[in-house]
């Protein structure tokens, strides 16, 4: 059990303090688009950690949910606790000592940051090396909207998408992850990232984006995808889009997918009920689904299928 505890905190080893004591951990990890998230529970035991770190390009995001710690990580010494993290940089030494301590981690290479920054805000993202605060303020409100989001995530991968091989969905969680962690934790991109024009993107930009939206709304779209193909940095993206359309992207796709499920209730089958419909066009959460197609609509799914012949 040390050695899988060791593996997923990359470390070269974890110790219980005192005589007598042994950990007692439960792990429970999910993969989805190419990332891993991992919780981890130590049990009612003190550990300490100590290693001089290694070769990969990776971050490591430690959200405490339970317990407390105190980290000595880049020259810097902090207490960490479910109001704290730590971004761990793999390449460099840490020590830690932890009392009944609980933790999501996230792995994030640093080739993967890169591409979704570069996603956001175009070449620039290239400006700068890659690094973050190694003590995180998880009570401030950027930190809290990430807490939040891991949250949701984990609890959504770990209920009712548990097994669900969906790629809209999946994609779309990690761009979420990933966009919240570049966006609202403190990093060396911060300023290029807050600091996008906020108007003058070139119409022609949105009028691709929007044709690739219509043209691929059954698949997987991310923040990638659209601004790869529109040829600018997703913020830029975002701002022109909000000009021409009043939404974001990914709100327009959302709006298109919801017009999409509205044809294929009308034409629905015997047998085909609304959350069928729903999942294959990537709404998961049938509350919130159901108030935002009467929104649109103005009638229920459910009327809609009843309505259907």
């Amino acid at each position: 059990m040390r050695e899988l505890l060791a593996a997923l905190a990359n470390t070269s080893g974890i110790d219980v303090v005192g005589k007598g004591h042994e950990i007692d951990a439960s792990i429970h990890s999910v993969s989805f688009s190419n990332l891993t998230l991992t919780h981890v529970t130590y049990g009612a035991v003190t550990t300490s950690i100590e290693d001089q770190g290694g070769e990969e390009d990776v971050l490591l995001f430690i959200m405490p949910t339970g317990g407390v710690g105190v980290v000595q990580h880049q020259g810097q010494e902090f207490d960490i606790s479910p109001d704290v993290g730590l971004m761990r940089d793999i390449r460099t030494p840490i020590g830690a000592r932890q009392d009944q301590f609980s933790c999501f981690g996230l792995p994030l290479p640093i080739a993967t940051l890169k591409q979704h920054a570069r996603m956001l805000i175009g070449e620039a993202a290239d400006w700068v090396d890659f690094q973050f605060d190694g003590r995180l303020d998880l009570s401030a409100s950027g930190g809290r909207h990430v807490r939040d989001t891991m949250y949701y995530v984990a609890n959504a991968l770990d209920g009712p998408l548990q097994n669900l091989d969906n790629p809209i969905v999946l994609d779309g969680f990690k761009d979420l992850l990933l966009t919240n962690i570049l966006t609202l934790l403190p990093n060396s991109h911060s300023e290029l990232l807050q600091g996008q024009p906020k108007s003058g993107a070139v119409p022609y930009y949105v009028k691709r984006a929007r044709d690739y939206i219509h043209a691929h709304a059954q698949d997987s779209i991310t923040l990638e995808d659209l601004a790869r193909y529109a040829g600018c940095g997703y913020r830029t993206l975002q701002v022109a889009f909000n000009d021409a359309h009043g939404m974001s992207p990914m709100a327009y796709v959302k709006t298109v997918r919801l017009s999409r499920v509205h044809k294929d209730l009308l034409c629905a089958g015997d047998g085909v009920t609304v959350r069928d419909v729903a999942l294959k066009w990537g709404f998961v959460h049938m509350g919130r689904f159901a108030q935002t197609y009467t929104q649109q609509f103005g009638v229920t799914p459910s009327q809609t299928l009843r309505s259907r012949g």
